[in-house]
Order: C-alpha cells, then structure tokens, then sequence
C-alpha cells in the first residue's frame, strides 16, 4: 500500500490554520486576574496623586511616589500569578504567547513613554492611555471579548480628552477610564470563566 501525502489547496490550509488557533483560544482562561489587579491599582495611585496635589498640597514629584508604589505592590503579584498559571498548564499555547507578547511590548513601550515624557517635562498620561488602549484592543481582539474593545475606545477617548485638562485632572480623566477600560471588562471575564466552571 503506497502512502501518499495529501496536497492541500489554500482553501484547506486556511481553514486547518482558523482551527488550530481556535483550538489555542479555547484554551486561554484569561479570567480577568490582570485587568482587575492593576485596574485597582491604577484608579488607587490616581485618586491618590489628585488627592496629594490638589487636595492636601504636596509638590507634584512628592505626590507621584504612589505611584512607585503601585509598582513595588503589584509586579511581585503579576510575576506570582503568571507563575503559579504556568505551572498548571499542560500544553504549549502560542495564542496565549502572543498574548502574552502583546503585553510586554506593552510594558516595554510604557517604560519608554514614562521617561521620554519626563525628559520633555510633559504629561505622560494621554500617552499611556493611547498604549494601554491598543493593548487592550488587540487582547479583546484574540480573546474575541467585545467588551475589552468598548475599554479600548474608553482608553482612546479619555486620552484626546487629556489634551484639554490640566495634569492634575489628566489624573481624574485616567482613574475614570481605567474603571471602564480594565475594572469592567476585567470583572466580566471573571464572571463569564466563573460561569464556564460552574
């Protein structure tokens, strides 16, 4: 008996390649862990630096260590959790890869942007929300999650907003697009997984 290989056309190759990566996407239990955890803490270090500026008049450089803050609290617990998940999956996942990429380069870029603006002595804020905006578009994007595109939008609006605040209140402007871009999104994938497993 010969053994032959099959000759596939594009059509075939195509729908092969849709259902691997669906098959990869089903896998992703993306439950909102992420979203929820700096999605409190950014709405947090935001209201506070307002409230250390405006309110009880610290200088700003004072007033923008809470924000060293939300770093010192939440990278140890993001490096824990993906920790912890990585132990638990079985099988490689190059959707949840190139999730994973998407979210470093994001990383990459806020680092950047934080210190070119400081070095231009301008607000970083609606520079981050413009990155945290296409992250979150190309996360609801793979997870096919459309409410993470309504917070990208909330991100891309509040940013074009930011324009025409003073810092201060570009502050408020990003603690308000942060609850619509990270806090529901994310509280809805958690709901949606808790959902599935029950």
């Amino acid at each position: 008996m010969e053994n032959e290989d099959k000759v596939l056309n594009p059509q075939e190759s195509l729908r092969i390649i849709r259902e691997s990566i669906d098959l990869a996407k089903s896998s992703i239990s993306e439950n909102g862990f992420h979203f929820l955890l700096w999605g409190w803490l950014v709405v947090g270090a935001s209201v506070a630096n307002y409230y250390l500026s405006v309110v009880a008049g610290w200088s700003p450089e004072k007033a923008s260590m809470v924000w060293l803050c939300m770093v010192v609290i939440g990278v140890p617990v993001a490096f824990w959790y993906e920790w912890r998940q990585k132990r638990q999956e079985k099988t490689e996942n190059i959707v949840r890869e190139w999730y994973g990429k998407v979210w470093q380069a994001f990383g990459i870029s806020l680092i950047l942007v934080i210190f070119l603006a400081a070095f231009d002595h301008s607000s970083p804020i609606p520079y981050i929300l413009v990155l945290v905006g296409f992250a979150i578009f190309v996360s609801g994007t793979i997870l096919r999650f459309r409410p993470l595109l309504l917070g990208a939008a909330a991100m891309w609006i509040a940013a074009a907003i930011c324009c025409q605040l003073r810092p201060e209140e570009q502050l408020l402007a990003e603690a308000a697009a942060t609850v619509l871009g990270y806090l529901i999104p994310g509280y809805m994938l958690n709901h949606k997984i808790r959902t599935k497993h029950a």
